[in-house]
């Protein structure tokens, strides 16, 4: 994304102009790309600049600020350079070229892989990036692995997909003798490495090169398209090999059974204040093939994030790793007006409704209906378990909210609030808050004496 931002003008630099501050300096750590435009003339120049500056190597946001006197100015249209054809694509007009690198390397990649007993692979962002779905298939298909996702990766494998792994993820970089990793980065998401088998070999496959080795030590390193890539792996593995992976895939669908099984005894408990785990499992189930699935808020989100699994690539937006709480009616906004024809369903926490919530009346008045949910247990709740377990019996320090009820506030903004107190009553609410054709959201009360897993097996907390 290219961000165009506003400047003081140039003929009041230094003088203390309205909102003149440092904007590019500000930015510059946090982009790829940041800078000002000095002269009306070189506008589009460097927009051009800074688009392809965004797309090098692995994608990312770019600033740039264009004073008011330079956006003010008028210029001979004769005299203005606008770039035609500014940056490389693919041959077929895709914005990421088809980058592989050593083919050599691709094709010893791919026969390790085979050869591995217990291999298991986790995509991530940057899968989405590549538009590689449909390489991702093939390549599950072919070498007969368990496929794991995470950020805008997931939704990449159909929910059915026989290759389609979720919640076995621990017991599999566990109990791994291979672990390829796509387009994600070993952050603290990942324990930072930390939770991956020692005696695994890791193999590392980005689109940076800075993520090669980035906390962890690897065996293999692979840096281009994620697509090309696959698809080349896929020409050179010998595919009839890789049934000895057998056994492995056995082992991790039984524990995925067992997973369901207690999942399942939750969900049928009908008990009260509502378990998290019921909530998301009635999202899930609400889920059309086309919604655009939105995850806003801390505890809440990650226990969505074992079980809700978006039917298709495209479907699933969350902070990321920075965990900036708050974008979930931004997100909601951008999805109905870039995508108008699809379902959008956003998961909130009621502490990161609260940051933003008010642009709910933007939706609103601009007639963009969405469903928003609101896990409600009153309570900063992932922030909680983070105290208490540092200060057990004295924890509860600023993290403890009021009852708000968030269904009165959606009425008030003019659109459709529902308050659900019973689980028996949730997937009737969800289809009453599609059905309105308007904004609305569904008010759940859920039990905050529950943690996510993801919660309390986080390295920030240890």
């Amino acid at each position: 994304m290219l961000l165009l931002g506003g400047g003081g003008p140039l003929k009041q630099y230094r003088m203390g102009a309205l909102q003149d501050l440092p904007h590019v300096p500000m930015m510059t750590p946090i982009s790829k790309f940041a800078s000002s435009v000095m002269t009306t003339e070189r506008c589009a120049e460097m927009i051009g600049h800074a688009l392809r500056e965004m797309w090098n190597g692995a994608p990312g946001p770019g600033y740039l600020e264009i004073p008011h006197d330079v956006l003010d100015g008028r210029v001979d249209a004769a005299k203005v350079r606008i770039p035609k054809n500014f940056r490389v694509r693919g041959a077929d007009g895709s914005p990421v070229p088809e980058f592989i690198g050593d083919r050599n390397l691709v094709a010893q990649v791919a026969d390790v892989i085979t050869q591995a007993e217990r291999p298991v692979v986790l995509f991530g962002t940057q899968t989405r990036t590549c538009r590689a779905h449909d390489a991702v298939d093939r390549f599950a298909r072919q070498f007969n692995i368990p496929v794991y996702v995470n950020g805008a990766a997931r939704g990449t494998l159909p929910r059915e997909h026989p290759y389609n792994f979720m919640p076995s993820r621990k017991t599999a970089f566990e109990q791994a003798d291979l672990i390829f990793l796509v387009g994600t980065p070993l952050d603290f998401r990942m324990g930072y490495g930390r939770r991956l088998s020692e005696r695994a070999k890791i193999v590392i496959l980005d689109m940076d090169y800075r993520n090669v080795g980035y906390n962890r030590d690897f065996d293999f390193g692979l840096v281009g398209n994620i697509r090309s890539i696959l698809d080349a792996m896929c020409e050179a593995s010998k595919g009839d090999l890789a049934r000895r992976h057998d056994p492995f895939l056995q082992l991790l669908r039984e524990e995925e059974g067992r997973t369901r099984d207690k999942n399942q005894k939750i969900i049928s408990a009908n008990e009260t204040p509502i378990h998290p785990v019921r909530l998301c499992h009635e999202i899930n189930e609400f889920l059309l093939d086309d919604t655009v699935y939105i995850g806003d808020g801390g505890d809440i989100v990650t226990f969505s994030g074992s079980i809700v699994k978006p039917h298709r690539p495209g479907g699933w937006m969350d902070p990321g790793p920075l965990g900036t709480l708050g974008v979930g009616t931004g997100f909601a906004l951008a999805s109905r007006l870039a995508q108008p024809q699809r379902d959008v369903v956003v998961l909130f926490g009621d502490g990161s409704f609260g940051l933003t919530g008010f642009d709910f009346e933007t939706m609103v008045r601009n007639k963009l209906a969405f469903v928003g949910v609101i896990g409600n247990n009153s309570s900063w709740n992932q922030i909680r378990y983070g105290q208490e377990r540092k200060y057990p019996g004295r924890g509860d320090v600023g993290n403890i909210l009021q009852d708000v009820r968030f269904d009165r506030f959606a009425d008030a903004m003019g659109g459709v609030g529902i308050r659900v107190m019973r689980p028996e009553d949730i997937r009737p609410a969800l289809e009453r808050a599609r059905e309105s054709g308007r904004p609305a959201l569904v008010d759940v009360v859920i039990n905050r004496d529950v943690y996510s897993s993801g919660t309390t097996n986080q390295t920030m907390y240890k």
